[in-house]
């Protein structure tokens, strides 16, 4: 089962944040020298995410630095794309 980190207006927001991957020849010795993406998953209250949901990439040019940061941008961006705030991406159809 998959716990919504927060619920907005109707929907489910669901985070995804993971180690930014480079090319194997620039890769850093250590990972944390990477930084992090990010994505969103939303569905509706009640949905099943996987099946139901849809993911979002977070258009951001340059990794976030942790994870908390990167989880704060995830829910800023669900909540303008919710709210119909962000051209191209509607969660509408939901």
């Amino acid at each position: 089962m998959i716990v919504a980190v927060k619920t907005y207006k109707g929907f489910e927001i669901h985070p995804l944040i993971y180690p930014r991957r480079d090319s194997i020849a620039a890769a850093p010795r250590h990972q944390t020298d990477v930084g992090y993406d990010a994505s969103v998953r939303i569905c509706r209250v009640g949905a099943n995410p996987a099946a139901e949901g849809r993911v979002f990439r977070l258009p951001h040019a340059r990794p976030f630095e942790g994870t908390g940061k990167a989880r704060i941008a995830c829910l800023a961006h669900a909540e303008q794309l919710i709210d119909g705030q962000i051209d191209g991406q509607s969660v509408a159809d939901l």
